[in-house]
């Protein structure tokens, strides 16, 4: 029995010990807690990186065998990608803090533009929340009513599109329209550095072809976020019908879609001037 006693003495003893060592953080639901701590999950990209940037709460069933993605295009006021990829003067010209680009992607693959159910996007910060609907061709910027929740801006949405967070808002200034017979210049139509959304028609289109020199989307409008018409095989030629700053429009099938300029060979009279 002595023995016995001295072995659970000497191990209560050791449990003391061990105790004393260890930090006692204890946590409580005090002010920092509820400043860092947000219940509604981070919306990640297709790599399932993520940001502070974007958070959303979302019904089940949303997307019918297939996720919501979230790709950040412009944090904290810095742009990530080419202000081609926003593709709206409009709403450049109101200051961009925050935008992300909102997806879905099936299991299978394919992706799809309209949401079973809307449901609530949350930017950082405070200001105003504007959409560009993936769906629009072309796309009109259209103001959400936004309202504050915590540290963050939230909306509705029901669309795939470009969610963005502004600095200014009320009415949205009026993107400059191309407009007249192709190859006619525009007064006024104007562009911001590497954007193409609004872009001046930059000179008259005649006898002109385009010969493509690599494989390469063509797209609804003249921007790289509108619709993906079909892709244009290497080294075929098309018929121009029209050109603006970066692109040129040719015939396809029984409609036309845009071609960027990076990627074919003009000959003829081509609106080059």
């Amino acid at each position: 029995m002595r023995k016995l006693a001295f072995l659970l003495s000497t191990l209560f003893a050791v449990c003391l010990l061990i105790l004393s060592s260890v930090p006692m953080n204890i946590v409580t639901a005090g002010p920092a807690m509820q400043a860092t701590y947000d219940p509604r999950p981070l919306c990640a990209d297709r790599t399932g990186a993520t940001t502070p940037i974007v958070r959303y709460d979302i019904p089940y069933g949303t997307v019918s065998s297939g996720g919501i993605y979230c790709r950040p295009l412009v944090q904290s006021g810095q742009y990530l990608v080419n202000g081609a990829e926003i593709g709206s003067q409009a709403a450049i010209d109101l200051g961009i803090n925050q935008a992300v680009d909102v997806y879905a992607i099936l299991f299978g693959g394919g992706t799809v533009t309209s949401f079973n159910n809307p449901f609530k996007i949350c930017l950082l910060g405070a200001g105003y929340i504007y959409f560009l609907d993936a769906n629009q061709s072309p796309r009109t910027l259209q103001q959400l009513t936004g309202e504050s929740d915590g540290t963050y801006t939230c909306a509705s949405v029901s669309t795939a599109g470009i969610v963005m967070l502004t600095n200014s808002g009320g009415a949205a200034p009026a993107a400059p329209a191309v407009t007249g017979t192709p190859g006619t210049p525009v007064p006024g139509a104007t562009l911001a550095p590497g954007v193409t959304g609004t872009p001046a028609v930059i000179g008259a289109v005649g006898n002109c072809t385009l010969t493509i020199s690599k494989t390469v989307r063509l797209r609804a409008e003249a921007n790289t976020t509108s619709k993906i018409l079909t892709r244009l095989a290497y080294n075929t030629t098309w018929t121009v019908t029209g050109r603006v700053v970066g692109w040129y429009q040719i015939i396809w099938k029984d409609t036309q879609g845009w071609v960027s300029d990076q990627f074919a060979r003009a000959t003829g009279q081509c609106g080059n001037g």
